[in-house]
């Protein structure tokens, strides 16, 4: 939850520099929006965990897609109280999609797993049984059962989908936001030892710089669309220090679930901070 919290706070500061860059100086507008970078890649961080862990991913999924509504709502109004006009959707549609887009990876990588397990009787000892008699059972890794062609079909066409929603809804962050999930899912899914801190931080530490960097080359150099990704996003990759290398971070990796009014609480924090910061906007202007 500290990690949270954290991120949380971040976010504040990022929309302060967002919302009141008429009445900020350059240099601290730019620290603001700096500093902000951090705050994305925390809850990108979060997202990932959170499929790795639920147990019921269509109410994980509708639930975030719920709030993303929700959430468009109350911005909207916020923006235009503030005369803020933007055409695209709030971060938590990207969310949703990324959720899309991992469930999709699992289908295409794990759909023609098949694997067939030995089980043998041990004795009051637990040593392996002489007897040769022995029981053989089928199972498929992560839970996906289906025919492997239709596996992989399924799963490329929800990963297809998701990239979609995202760029046909504008979402924050877009394609981007979405590979930023699948990469700390990589990450997780990948590391054997979840205890080992510094193996996740340097998984991590590859994993979001290629991304950015990449990112980076494909808009400004590849599709000549600088202002669609810009250089201070890369201080974002520095986020990765604080999910792996602090307290907060041990806490949300090994620390018990927090109770459902914590974890909620920050879906309603989005839109209302963002809702006051507007309404404030509109006193100093009509003041």
């Amino acid at each position: 939850m500290l990690l949270k919290l954290i991120a949380a706070i971040i976010m504040l500061i990022d929309h302060i520099g967002y919302y009141f860059f008429r009445w900020l100086p350059n240099d601290l507008y730019f620290t603001f929006r700096s500093i902000g970078r951090l705050a994305f890649p925390i809850f990108a961080y979060y997202i990932a965990l959170g499929y790795r862990r639920t147990g019921h991913l269509w109410r994980y999924f509708l639930r975030l897609l719920g709030f993303a509504v929700i959430s468009e709502v109350i911005i909207r109004r916020g923006h235009e109280l503030a005369a803020i006009h933007t055409s695209g959707t709030n971060i938590l549609f990207t969310f949703a999609a990324a959720l899309g887009f991992i469930s999709g990876w699992t289908l295409l990588t794990n759909s023609w797993r098949d694997r067939v397990a030995r089980l043998e009787l041990l004795t009051n000892a637990g040593r392996e049984n002489n007897d040769p008699n022995y029981y053989q059972i089928k199972f498929t890794p992560g839970d996906v059962s289906l025919h492997p062609a239709l596996g992989m079909l399924l799963g490329i066409a929800a990963m297809i989908v998701s990239l979609a929603a995202v760029i046909y809804l504008k979402s924050d962050y877009g394609i981007y936001g979405v590979l930023t999930v699948f990469a700390f899912h990589l990450v997780l899914t990948s590391n054997k030892d979840e205890e080992d801190l510094s193996v996740l931080l340097n998984k991590s530490l590859l994993a979001i710089t290629m991304l950015n960097i990449g990112t980076l080359i494909t808009y400004h150099f590849i599709l000549g669309m600088p202002g669609e990704f810009s250089y201070y996003q890369l201080l974002s990759i520095l986020s990765v220090f604080i999910i792996f290398s602090s307290n907060a971070g041990k806490q949300t990796l090994f620390g018990s679930k927090p109770a459902a009014w914590k974890r909620y609480s920050l879906y309603a924090f989005y839109p209302l901070h963002i809702f006051i910061l507007c309404l404030i906007v509109y006193l100093i202007r009509i003041c």
